[in-house]
């Protein structure tokens, strides 16, 4: 059944996943037949292949003109796919391209990484591990290749590591199709301008900040905004702890002791 709607287009067909493939790693599941002997005369006859490239060939095509992977669900005995309108973007597909011609072909998990710090601040180790569909070794490998290739930045450590998109493409790529994305402040932009509104309020003898307003001051989200202020009070000692509570505000002390 194909049903079409204004921003999306949905695919469904009766029968459930076989073989333990889920829509969680579908991506690098070795291929499953439903009908060994149907699959026999299709592969004879040339109509399909056994190389189980269907998936990534669709994944492929769309992140590569800059759209969202598909949507795959397995709603009780039936399987669905939804593809969501998106606009092609041609600076990704270019960069694509560029890239080709140097030698470097962009796998399913790179593009997958890339599309998503797109719309991201950041991308850790198991958020990563679960969007490619593949341990954290191999996540690990494919995001120091990308930072080898000047692609990614790293900040943090051990568990705490986290990628960025490279400023210099993630220049090139901003072609001021993702208004979300051209409203983002960089990380070290984000402090520099908390901090100064902290000064600011503690000059006019104002309150400080909460969680909420740091939110909408950076663009980022809630747990972000909590390791920006744990590295903001490691640099600067007046900036206080909110504590905790609905009403908790980082505040700024001044030298006489004043908030």
């Amino acid at each position: 059944m194909v049903k079409h709607y204004t921003r999306r287009l949905e695919i469904s067909n009766n029968g459930g996943f076989i073989a333990g493939i889920t829509p969680a790693n579908i991506l690098h599941h070795p291929p499953a037949a439903r009908n060994p002997l149907l699959v026999e005369a299709l592969t004879r006859l040339r109509l399909v292949n056994r190389s189980n490239l269907g998936i990534s060939r669709m994944y492929e095509a769309l992140l590569i003109e800059g759209k969202e992977p598909p949507c795959i669900r397995e709603i009780g005995e039936s399987i669905a796919i939804t593809f969501l309108r998106c606009d092609i973007s041609p600076a990704f597909r270019l960069f694509v391209a560029e890239e080709s011609k140097k030698g470097r072909i962009l796998s399913i998990d790179h593009l997958l990484i890339l599309q998503f710090l797109l719309k991201h601040l950041e991308i850790d180790t198991p958020n990563a591990s679960t969007l490619c569909q593949r341990d954290e070794g191999l996540t690990r490998d494919a995001l120091a290749m990308m930072e080898r290739w000047k692609y990614l930045e790293h900040g943090g450590s051990g568990r705490g590591t986290y990628w960025t998109l490279h400023p210099v493409l993630q220049k090139c790529l901003d072609n001021g199709s993702d208004p979300e994305l051209s409203r983002r402040i960089s990380w070290e932009a984000a402090k520099t301008r908390v901090l100064s509104i902290l000064m600011e309020r503690s000059k006019r003898s104002e309150t400080g900040l909460s969680n909420q307003e740091i939110r909408k001051i950076t663009h980022f989200d809630r747990f972000q905004a909590i390791r920006l202020m744990k590295e903001l009070m490691g640099e600067n000692s007046k900036i206080k702890n909110p504590g905790r509570g609905k009403y908790a505000k980082y505040s700024y002390t001044t030298f006489d002791g004043l908030m």
